[in-house]
């Protein structure tokens, strides 16, 4: 590519930004609509015959895809096509023109702060959030993939470029020697077998934390072998360790992000967020992801302490922290922050992290309280020797003990083993997500996307989802959940027959309330941070 060449008829190079693995950047001037543009030509596939034709097409149609990702800390890509250079035609993506600079420059000019840190990688994380959510994966984060703009806002580059460049496989998995889809130091072990996730990116993400806070890569290789090596199996060392000013909560954080196994580390972008908040907020100290399942922790590491909601059972419409602020004609809060609440759950929880189970923890203390009593109930007649072959004397007194006691704990037992796992698998749930803002609540879930607008509802609060199952003329309450509830003005839609997060083979059925509350999301477990925010949010934008 040379200066003042025309791409597509419309895009003509002005001056060359840099140079990668995949191809070169360039400023250029959008000649139709007269306005800057950044453009990136994927040299890596040019040329090639029929079979580097064949790639390019697959690298424009996955890229087209790409390209719908819409998001303030996402560069925004503007068109894309096809040129000719001088080892033959290769693609080329348009994008805004963002004035900043890399995060690779900027770890070479010297320390970063914590606090800087921190606040990046909150920008990088909602922006993983939201391409996650829509089922992109970036698997490229590094230092090189992130600009920092002239006002201190984080730009991820090119999301799913490295899948789409991959110039012969047609799938996720390594592709031919020498390539590889990511950049070795910063790979999660399952990339690098070939097997990447959203979680993966969060693993790159630990890196570049780690990088930005230490001055250096938690692995050290000569080769990109080396460093895929160390990924597999060694364990990276304290963050620390190597800078004795950090504190232990940013070791915490980092070291779960660094764990080999993805379901060990922070599941989602969102509750990786909000623990990078609560560390540029005050104390430091590691707010754990609003859903983490911790698994065996590496040798030394610290895992912070995990706060679950304890279903409450209040009623009661959440108390509106806008009664205290000044208040318009209409009976809103004057200048409330347009803030937007994101909360998401994996569904891979233990059952008690989202409710009390009061009706399975009752069954289990009803079943040991009868094996307590039928046990040796069974057991005396037999020691005391009052069971005797029929017509030799047989006491029936003692026979009808031996048999009603055994049998009852024969019920127990079965109970026990048998209908308590029918039970928990009953009450298995898919992942969903929850998002409260200034338009309205929205949830997503195994029953697709719902929105409930502040316009279509009278009233909110947090109580108890109750569920029942009928068992010959009575009803048997099986687990009660909390969760959001909503009342709805006249003539507005309700919402999906069962909330997002309640359980996918229950066969019960919700018991509406008295009050015509009807519920729209089970709450999964939070930090004490994330259901503050919750409320505050649902107070601030619901109508007093």
């Amino acid at each position: 590519m040379v200066q003042d060449q025309v791409l597509a008829g419309r895009y003509r190079l002005v001056r060359h930004l840099g140079e990668g693995g995949m191809g070169e950047v360039w400023e250029a001037h959008d000649e139709t609509l007269d306005r800057p543009v950044a453009v990136k030509v994927i040299s890596l596939l040019a040329g090639g015959g029929s079979r580097g034709g064949e790639a390019r097409a697959r690298f424009l149609r996955e890229a087209r895809i790409t390209a719908r990702l819409q998001h303030p800390h996402v560069v925004t890509v503007h068109d894309l096509g096809e040129s000719s250079t001088e080892n033959g035609t290769a693609p080329f993506l348009v994008m805004e023109l963002v004035r900043g600079e890399g995060l690779d420059a900027k770890l070479r000019q010297g320390a970063i702060s914590l606090d800087e840190a921190a606040g990046w990688g909150v920008q990088i994380c909602e922006a993983l959030a939201d391409a996650h959510e829509a089922g992109f994966m970036h698997r490229d984060i590094k230092p090189s993939n992130i600009l920092i703009t002239l006002n201190g806002e984080v730009k991820v580059l090119d999301f799913g470029v490295a899948r789409a460049a991959d110039p012969c496989a047609s799938g996720d998995r390594l592709t031919r020697t020498g390539f590889i889809v990511g950049t070795p130091p910063y790979m999660a072990p399952e990339q690098a077998r070939g097997h990447p996730v959203p979680s993966s990116d969060l693993y790159a993400l630990g890196c570049l934390l780690f990088e930005l806070i230490t001055g250096r890569l938690p692995f050290r290789a000569p080769d990109p072998v080396g460093y895929l090596s160390a990924h597999l199996t060694q364990e990276p060392p304290r963050p620390s360790s190597l800078a004795p000013d950090i504190p232990a909560a940013w070791d915490d954080l980092v070291l779960i992000l660094l764990r080999k196994e993805p379901d060990q580390r922070y599941p989602h972008a969102t509750g990786l967020a909000q623990a990078l908040r609560q560390l540029n907020a005050g104390p430091r100290r590691t707010a754990p992801a609003d859903d983490i399942e911790p698994g065996p922790a590496p040798e030394g590491t610290r895992l912070p302490p995990t706060r679950l909601v304890s279903g409450p059972s209040s009623t009661d419409a959440l108390p509106a922290a806008k009664e205290a602020a000044p208040e318009e004609p209409d009976g809103r809060p004057e200048a409330v922050p347009a803030t937007t609440v994101r909360l998401s759950w994996s569904g891979k929880d233990p059952l008690p992290t989202y409710t009390d189970a009061t009706t399975k923890s009752a069954l289990i203390r009803w079943c040991a309280f009868v094996l307590v009593l039928a046990l040796p109930a069974t057991s005396l007649p037999l020691l005391l020797h009052r069971i005797k072959p029929p017509g030799s004397g047989q006491d029936d007194g003692w026979m009808a003990l031996f048999v009603v006691s055994g049998l009852c704990a024969l019920f127990a037992l079965i109970t026990v083993l048998i209908y308590l796992p029918v039970l928990t698998f009953l009450h298995r749930t898919a992942g969903w997500s929850l998002k409260v803002g200034p338009q309205g609540i929205e949830t997503v879930s195994a029953a697709g996307r719902h929105e409930l607008r502040w316009s279509d509802l009278d009233r909110v609060s947090i109580a108890e989802i109750d569920g029942r199952v009928k068992f010959f003329s009575g009803k048997i309450h099986l687990h009660r959940y909390a969760g959001i509830h909503v009342k709805l003005v006249k003539g507005a839609k309700r919402p999906h027959a069962r909330p997002a997060g309640w359980p996918t083979l229950y066969p019960g059925n919700i018991v509406a309330r008295q009050d015509k509350m009807v519920p729209v999301c089970v709450l999964g477990p939070m930090t004490d941070q994330q259901r503050a925010e919750l409320k505050d949010a649902l107070s601030t934008y619901s109508r007093p």
